[in-house]
């Protein structure tokens, strides 16, 4: 019984440290303004291409993006606003990814951003 127990624990701790959010800065390589969507009056988006800001986040950052492209996140923009998008893995771009979000904020290239990666889509 004390075997299963001790499976059960580390199997939990595993699942926990799985789950955790991944928190990084990325770096914008390029921005848009707001595209208005055809066919939806009221939807318009804005984009950014983004990769690691710090050299040390470029291979967890490129996990997180094959393992979990199309995720909701959360970025925080240098005045400490989070705000909710959508990222995309670029695939042809390793370890670049594609933020999608509503908010009108603009970015622009050399922006940096702190993302909060969450380990589940």
């Amino acid at each position: 019984m004390k075997l299963r127990g001790a499976i059960g624990t580390v199997l939990l701790m595993a699942m926990s440290a799985h789950a955790q959010a991944l928190v990084l800065e990325a770096e914008v390589m390029e921005g848009s303004a707001e595209v208005a969507l055809p066919g939806l009056a009221h939807a318009r988006v804005r984009y950014a291409v983004l990769h690691h800001k710090h050299q040390q986040d470029q291979a967890s950052l490129a996990d997180w993006l094959q393992h979990h492209a199309g995720a909701r996140v959360s970025f925080e923009t240098l005045d400490g606003t989070a705000h909710e998008a959508v990222l995309e893995r670029l695939k042809p771009c390793f370890g670049r990814g594609l933020l999608l979000y509503t908010d009108p904020v603009p970015l622009k290239e050399k922006d940096v951003v702190r993302l909060q990666l969450e380990g589940k889509n």
